[in-house]
């Protein structure tokens, strides 16, 4: 028995040995081991959790701060004051004017109450209810969120009933008036949530002055918040609309300023004072232009008075105009005048319907319409420059070549009877190049205008397109209109009728005088004669001319692309020069009456442009000094007769601003081109 006892008891020392005979043994660890390996795995989750929180807490910690703060806190904006406008010698043309604003915090209207205040307050305004709800509505537009089973649709009793609460104010009504600003303040209490405002308002200091240049500015739109132009914009913003305010207003409308508000978990504020944070506005940047202030005004006085001067001659149609005067080596716009005009200090404050129907009216003239880069006509006689540059460069005709004028002009092959007359009935005799400018002898250029036709070519057209005409110039300022070169490929895609789509001899004979399917804007043909004023380059006009901070620091030079050259002889602008200056200057000149003795020496060239329809424009196209050249001036007078008569004299009040000359108005010749 005993020995038996002390087997089995050795037997407990060994191995445990499971299942079959025939596989290994299993050696269980040791409990030590085991602990040891418990212990292992506890710390390395002990260390990621405690890894993890401080991810969380320290380095990560002021990110979610941030978020928590960007859902208790909401961003309300502070408008920045816009940049000034100045001229070429830095007197403001347009600047800003403080102004008072009335608005509407709807988180503080008690809910039910809004409807009724909103007719109370349009008492006080002197505004339609209706208007005041279209603004509230119009400010939540664009910041209402997606209709969804939360989210109401925008209507007027979901806003009654603040299903959603806007928390910027509403401007309702600007450039309120003082006393009526004393009557809200002094009825607080019976106006819950309405708050006054101080803002800025652009004030356009001379009024009508420059206000195709300039534009005017208005809140944004929805369809403008599409625009690439407009891209970041929010709703609300006011921005420019036309002109340099269109242009530029990236640089003009500064930085907007933010303050913060407190907020709850569902977004309703909880209290209406701001909380530290946020940034203050940046004011925006001054436009410099290389508008001429003065020269600019008296360029418009120069439009009126040859208006004046075509009624004295009983053309009681005449009505609009423009003028424009180019640096002819730079491009800059030192003036651009259009006539009828308007004062953009009617939208100052939001447009009134009847200034707004006012302008819309068609007895006004179109008074919005930017005569001097979106009137497409027939330029006329001013045309004939051309004819000569492409004639002579060519080898069509030399200056030596003459043509016999009687009056009259007929189409050597024409089947039909068509005579083109010239502008002198009895006809200019025989005619050389220089003498066919001085005096604008039609049928000499007729007779040019034929030997291009029978090249077969394109070749004056191509010359056309060359010195500035049938594409926009690229200036600064929108809504520029590209004109027309009529081309035989352009008739063929132009016209449906087969008859019609045939270039005849009479379109190329149309063309030289500048008349037919030619259509150039009054920009246009001042670039032209800049082109021969300065030795053959294209300009690219432009008004802006550097972007200044508040501190006159320069931000950006905005001078505009190098001027093209085009490949013109000397000895070809030589000839055409001449003609010009003869043509101001000598006893036989068409402008002679306006421009001989004149103490600055002129080159220029009169205009008189049949258009279909209406009564004829009267055109003339410049340049002075004429020995040496350094602006070029185009007048347009819609349905104004006679270039000499009308537009030269007005030319010549423009020469008298930009050479400080002091003379007498002129009437011009009684019967010219």
């Amino acid at each position: 028995m005993l020995l038996g006892q002390g087997n089995r008891a050795g037997r407990r020392d060994r191995p445990i040995r499971t299942g079959r005979r025939d596989r290994p043994i299993i050696q269980l660890p040791s409990v030590a081991l085991r602990v040891a390996i418990m212990v292992g795995i506890a710390v390395v989750l002990f260390g990621i959790i405690l890894f993890r929180l401080w991810f969380l807490q320290i380095l990560s910690g002021s990110e979610f701060i941030a978020q928590a703060n960007d859902h208790r806190l909401h961003s309300l904006k502070i408008v920045a004051a816009r940049g000034s406008i100045v001229d070429r010698r830095g007197e403001v043309i347009v600047e800003n004017r403080p102004g008072l604003a009335v608005g509407i915090r709807l988180m503080d209207v008690p809910a039910g109450e809004l409807d009724a205040e909103v007719v109370q307050l349009g008492r006080v305004l002197g505004t339609r209810p209706a208007k005041l709800r279209d603004e509230i509505m119009g400010h939540l537009r664009p910041s209402w969120p997606p209709v969804t089973p939360d989210n109401p649709p925008m209507t007027w009793a979901n806003i009654v009933r603040q299903d959603i609460v806007g928390l910027d104010l509403a401007i309702v009504k600007e450039d309120v008036d003082k006393r009526v600003v004393s009557y809200i303040l002094e009825h607080t209490q019976a106006f819950p949530g309405v708050v006054i405002q101080k803002n800025y308002l652009r004030s356009y200091r001379h009024g009508t002055l420059a206000a195709h240049v300039l534009g005017h500015v208005g809140e944004i739109s929805a369809d403008q918040l599409k625009q690439k132009h407009f891209k970041g914009y929010s709703g609300g913003d006011v921005v420019g609309i036309e002109g340099l305010e269109w242009t530029y207003d990236r640089w003009l409308r500064g930085r907007d300023g933010v303050a913060k508000i407190e907020v709850d978990a569902h977004g309703r504020p909880t209290q209406s004072d701001p909380v530290p944070g946020g940034r203050s506005p940046q004011p925006g940047d001054t436009l410099v232009t290389t508008i001429d202030a003065k020269v600019q005004a008296k360029a418009e006085e120069a439009l009126r008075y040859a208006i004046d001067l075509a009624h004295s001659g009983g053309l009681y149609k005449a009505a609009g105009g423009a003028a424009l005067v180019l640096d002819v080596k730079t491009g800059e716009v030192i003036a651009m005048a259009s006539f009828p005009t308007f004062d953009p200090n009617v939208w100052v404050g939001g447009i009134s319907t009847k200034d707004d129907k006012k302008l819309a009216d068609p007895h006004a003239n179109r008074p919005l319409f930017n005569r001097a880069i979106q009137e497409q006509k027939a330029v006329g006689s001013t045309f004939k420059v051309v004819d000569a540059i492409a004639g002579l460069e060519e080898g069509a005709i030399s200056p030596y070549t003459s043509f016999f004028c009687n009056g009259s002009f007929k189409v050597p092959i024409a089947s039909d009877n068509t005579v083109w007359h010239c502008w002198l009935p009895g006809g200019h005799g025989n005619m050389s190049l220089v003498p066919a400018i001085t005096q604008s002898c039609d049928v000499y250029f007729y007779n040019v205008g034929y030997l291009f036709y029978q090249r077969k070519g394109t070749e004056l057209e191509d010359w056309a397109v060359r010195l500035g005409m049938g594409k926009p110039t690229g200036i600064d300022v929108p809504g520029e209109e590209a004109g027309r070169v009529p081309t035989p490929a352009w008739r063929r895609s132009y016209f449906e009728s087969e008859v019609d789509k045939i270039w005849t001899p009479g379109n190329s004979v149309n063309l030289a005088i500048g008349q037919g399917d030619l259509e150039a804007t009054p920009l246009q043909l001042a670039v032209t004669y800049a082109a021969i004023a300065n030795g053959g380059y294209i300009v690219q006009p432009h008004v802006g001319k550097k972007i200044v901070d508040p501190q006159g620091k320069m931000v950006r030079d905005l001078q505009a692309a190098k001027p093209r050259k085009v490949d013109i002889s000397r000895s070809t602008l030589d000839v055409v020069r001449r003609g010009l200056y003869e043509a101001a200057n000598s006893a036989t000149g068409t402008s002679s009456a306006v421009f001989a003795g004149y103490p600055v020496q002129v080159a220029g060239k009169t205009g008189t442009a049949e258009v279909f329809g209406s009564d004829d424009y009267a055109w003339y196209a410049s340049y002075a000094p004429a020995n040496d050249p350094k602006y070029a001036v185009v007048v347009m007078v819609e349905q104004g007769g006679h270039g000499g008569s009308v537009a030269a004299p007005a030319t010549r009040l423009i020469y008298d601003a930009l050479f400080k000359v002091k003379s007498e108005k002129t009437t011009g010749a009684v019967r010219s081109d």
